[in-house]
């Protein structure tokens, strides 16, 4: 059976994408942090793993995207969840009731609009949307409540006082579904990589200018600052392609040109 790693608990949206990618018949393994779940896929500890890259209301998961570049691990795979944020406490307890409110830093971020309508309750983050709810049966409070997924609810078997909070009604995370072996499908049409450029004027344009000339369409550009080399960036680019056409050999082969490094994250087909 496929171990398959995904960050949170039974009910988090990260084992939401690996059912609906996988199914059930697999052995689904929780993990507290990215670094942890990535690692133990480049140490082949894992099969698979599920990863969420980007939100459709937040944008890039940028501790995702920058534990990518650090391990021998590729994007063979993508699924969409849909994010629907619930508020989720006892039996018991009602609305009126609810003082806090804890969630993953990112969810809570979603919901902007809902605790700007009800600032007498505290948002406070913790670790993972389906732990917050978890934690606050730990807690035993009454006036706590936690936002996460039906599914989460049903697990712990929780009330559901309010669904559907965040701002966007048609919030949705990008998961990538990783591995550590370069197992790309025939059918793949989404190429990512990771590139860093001379620190000169121009040097990005030079390397975006290499997929104009080919007809390749840039899907996404997203610039991450390098640790070691303060003020100083990388590049996470989505272009269209597969790597076994020649003429996207061709271009990788000039990008390389005009770029100090070089890193292709993941050949993949889109999945929406």
């Amino acid at each position: 059976m496929l171990k398959v790693g995904y960050q949170g608990v039974p009910g988090a949206y990260s084992e939401i994408a690996v059912v609906k990618y996988f199914g059930n018949d697999v052995e689904g393994v929780p993990y507290d942090n990215f670094r942890d779940m990535i690692s133990d896929v480049h140490n082949r500890r894992l099969d698979y793993a599920a990863l969420p890259l980007e939100n459709s209301t937040t944008g890039a998961i940028t501790r995702a995207l920058d534990l990518m570049r650090h391990y021998d691990v590729y994007i063979v795979g993508e699924e969409y969840v849909k994010v629907s944020h619930c508020i989720i406490t006892f039996p018991e307890t009602e609305f009126e009731d609810i003082r806090t409110i804890y969630s993953h830093p990112e969810a809570l971020k979603q919901c902007e609009d809902f605790f700007d309508d009800n600032k007498q309750i505290n948002k406070v983050a913790y670790l993972d949307t389906a732990k917050s709810v978890e934690y606050i049966i730990e807690l035993g409070d009454k006036n706590a409540a936690a936002l996460a997924s039906s599914r989460a609810a049903e697990i712990y078997n929780m009330k559901i006082l309010q669904s559907d909070i965040q701002d966007n009604k048609l919030n949705t995370t990008r998961f990538g579904i990783i591995t550590n072996k370069k197992d790309y499908p025939e059918d793949a049409d989404i190429i990512s990589l990771y590139i860093e450029t001379s620190h000169k004027a121009g040097s990005l344009y030079d390397c975006i200018k290499v997929f104009a000339e080919h007809g390749v369409n840039m899907e996404k550009l997203e610039s991450r600052p390098i640790l070691s080399k303060p003020f100083s960036y990388g590049f996470y680019i989505d272009i269209t392609g597969n790597l076994e056409d020649d003429e996207m050999k061709a271009v990788l082969k000039e990008l390389k040109e005009h770029s100090k490094y070089k890193r292709i994250i993941g050949n993949y087909k889109r999945n929406r």
